[in-house]
């Protein structure tokens, strides 16, 4: 199961820039409760602690809202791994409220802060559809637009819970449990060997199995999964992945061919991230669906190439750019060829920055981020330097993400993203970002 610290932290290549966690500001939740409701979570920063209502169980929690919200905004219920709590999902959820979700992360009965003992899957799949329900009631909350993630077991008691949930939009299962009696022989961990073996043995093999529900799965699936890990071995992911495929359910499968039970780079946690955040914008996020399909035509095209340069993908393109400022070089590895490294080059230039990676050292380039800050350089539909903020949402409809001083637009198709901050209500810099995978 991913347990990585850092698992969700960040989003962009330039870690620094993106992943920063905004401290939340929570409005309108009359349910934040005092210290002694949830015996065992200290308080967080920037997050209201919680009692939640499972299935003949108190639950403990954190609750997160994005920093400014004008309405009613979707949500996610976010399900750690064994032995880990709400306190693991801390990152994540800040995240997820970054990026304009209501986020609760959920302590498992017999975690911290949560009453009960650890079941098999069924409870822990009750408690979440309880606290779904929760959730939705919340102001502020949009109960038509919920989602759940979940990490190892808690992935699997994501899937199972969504098998009894049909109004879910989105779920997502790390490394998840799907077929617990096959999961017995095929792991190398002697603890969850012993738990399916043993503790579990008296379960019902089809109502703690996600492959055995996935008939009664409506939401849209994505499942993330590391080819090297043995203690929840991928064919895990890959068998629900053809099942629910088979069954013509709307799914995704992403593996990653150096990760195991953690991932231990930057680029994994970065990639995996994005393949969530990509997700959870296409089936959770209204502005898109509120959005003219003019609007929507231009915000494609904005994020696809909005800036007027000479680029093409070969490396001598870049000179006709300008004269470079600053130049610096990286290497990282490919997160699809094992031991292949990629080279990373930052560029500064007047007024405007650039990311490009050399796949295997090669003369072609693949941009991964562009920044505008001088309004010499031309900008498409006109929102170039200094245009005032209200010709952006004229033009592109209302922003996938708002914060405290900037919009984020998002390309349908998962191509990037594009980011204008917003000074004195006029547009100060624009930053591009875009995938290579």
């Amino acid at each position: 199961m991913f347990v990585s610290r850092n698992f969700l932290g960040r989003l962009a290549v330039r870690p620094v820039q993106r992943a920063r966690l905004l401290v939340v500001v929570l409005l309108g939740i009359a349910t934040a409760t005092a210290s002694a409701d949830s015996p065992g979570l200290p308080d967080r920063a920037g997050a209201a602690r919680v009692t939640v209502p499972g299935a003949g169980v108190t639950l403990g929690g954190y609750l997160y809202l994005p920093t400014q919200h004008s309405r009613a905004v979707p949500a996610v219920l976010l399900l750690h791994a064994a032995g880990g709590s709400a306190l693991t999902l801390d990152e994540s959820a800040r995240l997820l409220a970054e990026r304009g979700y209501a986020a609760l992360a959920l302590s498992l009965r017999g975690a911290t802060g949560s009453d009960g003992s650890p079941g098999c899957g069924v409870a822990e799949a009750a408690d979440a559809v309880e606290a779904l329900r929760w959730l939705a009631r919340q102001s502020g909350i949009d109960p038509s637009r919920l989602g759940v993630l979940g990490f190892g077991e808690g992935g699997q008691a994501a899937l199972l819970a969504a098998a009894r949930m049909q109004t879910l939009k989105a779920v997502v299962a790390i490394a998840p449990i799907t077929e617990p009696e096959g999961l017995k022989y095929a792991t190398v961990s002697p603890a969850l060997r012993k738990r399916l073996s043993q503790e579990c043995a008296s379960a019902d093999a089809a109502g703690i199995s996600p492959m055995a529900q996935a008939a009664e799965i409506s939401a849209p699936v994505l499942l993330i999964h590391g080819l090297a890990d043995r203690q929840v071995p991928p064919s895990q992911s890959e068998m629900l992945y053809n099942r629910l495929q088979a069954l013509n359910k709307t799914v995704e499968l992403r593996e990653m061919p150096d990760a195991g039970s953690e991932l231990a780079t930057d680029e994994a946690d970065e990639q995996a991230w994005y393949w969530v955040a990509t997700f959870l914008g296409r089936h959770q996020l209204r502005a898109a669906a509120t959005r003219t399909a003019d609007q929507q035509e231009r915000v494609n095209r904005f994020t696809e190439r909005g800036w007027n340069l000479p680029l093409s993908r070969d490396l001598k393109s870049i000179r006709a750019v300008g004269k470079v400022k600053k130049q610096a070089v990286s290497m990282t590895q490919n997160p699809h060829v094992s031991g292949r490294m990629d080279e990373v080059r930052d560029l500064w230039f007047d007024g405007l920055y650039m990311q490009v990676l050399i796949p295997g050292r090669k003369k072609d380039f693949l941009l991964q981020e562009l920044e505008i800050s001088n309004s010499r350089y031309k900008v498409l539909y006109g929102l170039r330097i200094g245009a005032q903020r209200h010709a952006v949402e004229d033009l592109l409809g209302p922003a996938d993400v708002l914060g405290t001083d900037y919009l984020e637009y998002m390309n349908a198709l998962g191509v990037g993203t594009a980011r204008f901050y917003v000074k004195d209500d006029r547009i100060a810099k624009i930053d591009w970002e875009y995938r290579s995978d």
